[in-house]
């Protein structure tokens, strides 16, 4: 296999020698996508706390942030966790190193007794990546649905549906349980920015400091 013979960046992209110049580049991006997940954990609390009216929270930057945020865990956790079978159109060298990623991750949170499991969900990773497919299922999946989508709000049972109607969610931030509820699955952004900050440290002895409000 062949390797890079050079590496340029402003910042460490090299952080194990043990491992390929190949596979340091492809985990960095995941090193990547879990400190952008913390930044935009932390700027959507920021959003809603400094959200001019309380209770609707109307802020133009709410859709976006709450949709990268779904975007870069669900990349954190496809580079760092995705053990799946073989894809149709992926290489053998391609799926060779994704499993070599995966076993070298599980190995330093198992060696460190890290547990992370709304990363390591295939079915939360799914719905977060596979975005078209799983709205287009869910979104015709059944009649008289009302759906809150990039949305902030302060509780899930805050706005009384139009009778025989019910209420659905897509990547919506709700501010009393601090979750994010996507389609079926639920998930706790204390966990999460605990899992990613925790993932930065031991696989890629990060730490991580808190950006002041």
């Amino acid at each position: 296999m062949n390797n890079p013979n050079g590496v340029y960046g402003f910042r460490r992209i090299i952080f194990d020698q043990n491992i390929s110049t190949t596979q340091n580049i492809i985990l960095i991006q995941g090193a990547d996508a879990l400190l952008a997940t913390i930044r935009l954990i932390e700027n959507v609390r920021k959003l809603v706390d400094e959200s001019p009216l309380k209770n609707a929270y109307i802020s133009p930057d709410i859709p976006f942030t709450l949709s990268n945020l779904c975007y870069q865990a669900g990349l954190a956790s496809t580079i760092l966790f995705n053990g799946s079978a073989k894809g149709y159109k992926e290489s053998k060298l391609s799926f060779k190193l994704r499993i070599e990623r995966v076993n070298y991750v599980n190995h330093l949170c198992k060696t460190q007794g890290l547990e992370t499991p709304t990363l390591k969900s295939r079915s939360i990773r799914n719905a977060l990546t596979h975005i078209d497919e799983y709205l287009a299922d869910a979104l015709t999946a059944e009649p008289n649905v009302a759906w809150f989508i990039d949305t902030a709000i302060e509780s899930r049972d805050q706005f009384e549906p139009i009778s025989g109607l019910k209420t659905k969610f897509c990547r919506a931030y709700i501010k009393d349980e601090d979750k994010i509820i996507h389609l079926d699955k639920e998930v706790s952004l204390l966990s999460l920015q605990e899992e990613c900050t925790a993932l930065l440290a031991v696989v890629f002895g990060q730490s991580v400091s808190k950006v002041s409000q």
